[in-house]
């Protein structure tokens, strides 16, 4: 698929689409198409879930590019401030900083403007205190006056509304990773319902989408992403705007040993019911 974007930063790119379809893969014409729908994409909202600032430009860089393309309103919500992140004893007093300006740049490289970013400001590491909703304390990331990631992520559904929903698979070693994915998750369910009106308004439910970053998926993903050579390097170029972290050389030459190809897990959800194990202990 041909595709011309509405960013003057990004070359006109090919992307290619494969589906698995009963463990079989069909080749899908268009982005739409891919994600099983069949009008046009532009204006719609995706939200990108990201535990650290350079998560998404890793699992999702091609993709972002085709969404902008299409005409998607791509959001990208960064949940940890990066203060961990520093690679020299220099940088410690100012990483949060040089860690949000390098995040800017490398958005700005994909199409993606810096009010399409939302930053949580939740720190680097230290998610396991931030699991839940509470009273925030003094100098606590809030809103509403409470503080926490499912306080956080229901607003920003609330405000924000997708269609669709991408963050990193469950199955990264890394805790922010996990924690992330599994508060987002129960999150849906908040923003879906009327708990915590001053939030905001209940939207329904999105489609959830897994990345893989650092580690497998639990299961096959649903969905291949290949890129052409244009939009491969603009990617490679966003993740180098991560310059202040001294091992990016490697990743990039990890990435691009990998290639062009980008990978999407579809998360459904069933909602237990008694119903679906009565057959199991039918007496014949």
């Amino acid at each position: 698929m041909k595709v011309v974007s509405s960013s003057p930063r990004i070359a006109t790119s090919s992307f290619q689409f494969t589906r698995l379809v009963d463990g079989a893969p069909h080749r899908i014409d268009s982005l739409a198409a891919a994600f099983n729908q069949d009008q046009k994409l532009a204006g719609e909202c995706w939200m990108f879930v990201s535990p650290h600032d350079d998560d998404l430009a890793i699992g999702a860089g091609l993709l972002m590019q085709a969404a902008v393309a299409q005409g998607v309103d791509v959001q990208c919500v960064i949940v940890t401030d990066g203060c961990l992140g520093y690679c020299r004893a220099s940088q410690q007093a100012d990483i949060v900083r040089i860690r949000h300006r390098e995040t800017v740049d490398s958005f700005e490289i994909l199409g993606i403007d810096a009010d399409h970013l939302t930053f949580l400001g939740f720190p680097d590491g230290g998610l396991t205190q931030f699991i839940g909703r509470r009273r925030a304390g003094a100098g606590e990331p809030d809103i509403a006056g409470y503080t926490g990631l499912q306080n956080a992520l229901t607003h920003y559904l609330r405000e924000l509304r997708p269609v669709r929903v991408f963050v990193p698979t469950r199955t990264d070693l890394h805790p922010d990773h996990q924690i992330t994915h599994n508060e987002l998750m129960i999150s849906l369910f908040h923003a879906s319902g009327k708990i915590w009106p001053e939030l905001g308004d209940p939207l329904p439910l999105p489609e959830v989408h897994e990345l893989a970053i650092y580690c497998d998926f639990p299961s096959n993903p649903d969905l291949e992403i290949k890129a052409d050579a244009a939009a491969f390097k603009v990617k490679l170029d966003s993740i180098k705007a991560y310059r202040s972290q001294l091992q990016i050389a490697e990743l990039v030459k990890s990435q691009r040993k990998g290639g062009p190809f980008e990978y999407i897990r579809d998360v459904s959800f069933r909602l237990y019911s008694p119903r679906a194990y009565r057959s199991l202990f039918e007496v014949q």
